[in-house]
């Protein structure tokens, strides 16, 4: 009797603390999720798998203390460690360092950087890093020796008090962009001599009825009233990334805006996603009494062309192809490897992505799975106009994940190119596309038309021709029928006539 009571002590135990766990760390890695066409969240296959975590000492180096920001530039990893005031520069394993940058020579003069919270490497070998701390952008080349230095604009048109850099990017031209949280216009951007030149990519304003009625508010005021109204002013740029095309991606890491969180920017400064029906991030319930709230602290654009955006909120990330197309959802809140207690950047290959955490202070990196590598192979084949060297792959990812809607979408759009529009028609239907069903339906009624064309006019000629016939047969009957009476009528009436005279 003791035993059983010892026993059901111990379960009882068991539960409490199973209850008291934390519920992050209670989830595994493996629930790997994606979502339907109905947008219902469902089990996935996995995408990528955690393989380690890398930390200071695991590169021959002092602890990483508030890792803010990591770029991988010509095999090497350019890492921002903000609480450490340095720039650490790793190899491309990340097994070890090559240099570390706390000081710099800037024209005779010693310089060092508080709390850095962006670094970027180009491919010239001029590293660019965000000195949040100084307020200021710092271009130097990997041993510190120091070329330019960008503190607050002169000008009218920034108006922010304070300078509060904490992204920073250079494109092919030599431009530099900078991500300033008091800033709500868009990037800020200089040119390669350190000149102000604008904005660049300003996110709009969501058209909420809160937003409206302001607008409306505001055009019936007057002057003094305007003054105590608030402005409705759009999202900061959290941080960017750019392309091998040279486009620009944009993220924002606003809750109280839904439109422009991510963006691709031309040249112009359009958003090329404006117009697409995309949502990134977790997808709201049917009836909208679940709404996910996803803020991107970073995105990144892998060299091909796959598109990685980091929630900071729940520590996930999302991958999109070119086209912005779903692939993968992995990563959460959680203290196990693979999980996160406070993200804060993201860098890719084409195999492996690294996240960083400013609480751990360690980078995590992903490999992809046996099912990403084929889910990948197929999005490549399919973005490259290879429709149907892309069928084998796509059926393939359908064999391990029946409902991967992407896949779906890939095998419609094969059989579309090859002509075989019954059976696009049929994957279109379970993936819900709407765009590859209709073209389907087009080209299936173009052949049915083209094929059958001649036997239908034919059938028609001939129907017409009947139906003719038998309206003529149908009248001559008639008159035939009525003849007889006509003519009793008329012989009666040539009766009373006679009488008449009579």
């Amino acid at each position: 009797m003791k035993g059983y009571i010892r026993t059901a002590a111990a379960l009882a135990a068991a539960v409490v603390c199973f209850a008291q766990a934390p519920p992050a760390s209670a989830r595994r890695t493996s629930d790997a999720y994606n979502y339907d066409r109905w947008g219902e969240a469902i089990p996935s296959q996995s995408g990528y798998t955690a393989l380690r975590s890398v930390s200071g000492s695991d590169l021959g180096t002092s602890a990483f203390s508030g890792l803010s920001d990591i770029c991988l530039c010509d095999g090497k990893f350019y890492i921002a460690d903000a609480g450490n005031n340095r720039i650490v520069i790793a190899d491309e394993k990340l097994e070890s360092i090559t240099a570390e940058l706390t000081e710099f020579d800037y024209r005779g003069e010693k310089l060092s950087i508080g709390n850095p919270g962006g670094v970027y490497a180009s491919e010239e070998g001029l590293v660019y890093i965000a000195d949040t701390g100084n307020s200021r952008i710092i271009r130097c080349d990997e041993e510190g020796n120091t070329d330019l230095v960008i503190t607050r604009p002169v000008s009218e048109q920034y108006t922010a008090v304070t300078f509060m850099p904490k992204r920073v990017l250079c494109d092919r031209a030599g431009f530099i962009y900078v991500a300033d949280e008091n800033v709500t216009s868009g990037a800020v951007m200089f040119d390669p001599e350190g000149n102000f030149r604008g904005y660049y990519g300003a996110n709009r304003v969501e058209q909420t009825g809160e937003v409206l009625r302001n607008y409306f508010w505001k055009f019936l005021a007057n002057d003094e009233m305007r003054r105590y109204m608030t402005n409705s002013v759009p999202a900061a740029v959290s941080s960017f990334d750019t392309d091998d095309s040279g486009f620009i991606y944009t993220c924002s890491s606003s809750l109280s805006q839904d439109v422009d969180k991510i963006k691709k920017v031309n040249a112009a400064g359009y958003n090329l996603f404006a117009d697409l029906d995309t949502h990134f991030g977790d997808m709201p319930s049917a009836d909208y009494s679940d709404y996910p709230q996803n803020s991107y602290v970073d995105i990144d654009v892998s060299p091909s062309g796959l598109i990685n955006c980091l929630d900071y909120t729940n520590g996930r990330i999302f991958q999109y192809d070119e086209d912005c197309n779903l692939l993968f959802i992995f990563g959460e809140k959680g203290y196990q490897l693979g999980t996160f207690r406070q993200v804060s950047a993201i860098e890719s290959t084409d195999e492996q992505v690294f996240v960083a955490d400013s609480q751990k202070n360690t980078i995590t990196v992903f490999g992809e799975t046996k099912f990403g590598e084929t889910v990948h192979r197929a999005t490549a084949l399919y973005n490259a106009g290879y429709y149907e060297e892309a069928l084998e792959p796509w059926f393939e990812v359908l064999r391990r994940d029946g409902n991967y809607r992407r896949a779906y979408m890939g095998i419609a759009s094969a059989y579309i190119n090859q002509g075989n529009y019954a059976d696009a028609m049929k994957y279109a239907k379970i993936a819900d596309s709407q765009w590859r069903y209709d073209r389907a339906f087009e080209g299936w009624r173009e052949r049915w038309i083209s094929r059958n064309f001649i036997p239908a006019a034919l059938v028609l000629l001939l129907a017409a021709a009947a139906a003719a016939v038998l309206k003529k047969i149908f009248r001559n009957r008639k008159l035939r029928s009525s003849a007889p009476e006509a003519v009793t009528a008329a012989a009666a009436e040539v009766t009373e006539e006679g009488a008449d005279d009579k």
